[in-house]
């Protein structure tokens, strides 16, 4: 019966879909559960029909019965009274009676083992249903971290990490080739300012107030 089939897919693959498809979680599984209660009352329909047709079995065994019976006496008085024709009939009749009335207990039989298999998966797909609405919580917030967690991987894989380590190198060269050349033009400074004072032009201020010391000392030592 293709009802139930529905419904048991609807029960064990709700808890995957839910955790593929989070946008909402709290409206799907709402309408997870509706659809399950629909589907229930739909077998339960299909149920009560099943049941229906049981008791028109038997309504017609019961007719095939009691025209069984009737036949079987009509064909007794014939041969009471030497209608052996009418009897043939009865008896014919009879026959086909009774082979109808075991298609009809088949059929019955049949009927009776389908509505017991179709009400014990029906008891089971309740008690899913109903298992599943006490977990519909908790299949909320596992959807909730599932949906947080593959963001965060999904944010993760995206980074080019060979690239950005690269590029960090490429910084860090660049700061060192930097520091080299900082380096070496407070190096140059230093050492061209010596070389400055040896060979700059005379200061005549400085050359005047040296020759003026010079004769002062020569002054001295004649004296």
């Amino acid at each position: 019966m293709g009802i139930f089939k529905r419904i048991e897919t609807i029960t064990t693959a709700t808890m995957h879909q839910v955790l593929d498809q989070v946008e909402n979680p709290v409206a799907m599984l709402n309408q997870y559960m509706r659809d399950m209660e629909q589907e229930i009352s739909q077998a339960e329909v299909a149920i009560a029909r099943q049941v229906a047709q049981e008791k028109n079995w038997e309504i017609l065994i019961k007719e095939a019965e009691g025209r069984i019976a009737k036949r079987t006496r009509q064909a007794e008085l014939a041969v009471a009274e030497g209608e052996d024709s009418i009897a043939r009939q009865a008896l014919t009749d009879k026959q086909q009676c009774e082979a109808r009335k075991d298609e009809y207990t088949g059929l019955l039989e049949e009927s009776r083992q389908r509505t017991v298999q179709l009400r014990e998966q029906l008891q089971e797909l309740k008690d899913k249903f109903y298992e599943m609405r006490n977990k519909k919580a908790t299949l909320i917030s596992r959807a909730r971290v599932a949906k947080t967690s593959k963001s965060m991987h999904t944010a993760l894989h995206s980074i080019d990490t060979e690239s950005a380590a690269k590029g960090f190198s490429r910084m860090e060269e660049k700061i060192a080739m930097l520091e080299a050349d900082a380096e070496a033009s407070r190096t140059i400074r230093f050492s061209y300012q010596p070389y400055v004072s040896q060979h700059a032009e005379p200061n005549p201020q400085v050359e005047a107030e040296l020759a003026r010391l010079r004769a002062a000392r020569s002054e001295v030592a004649d004296a």
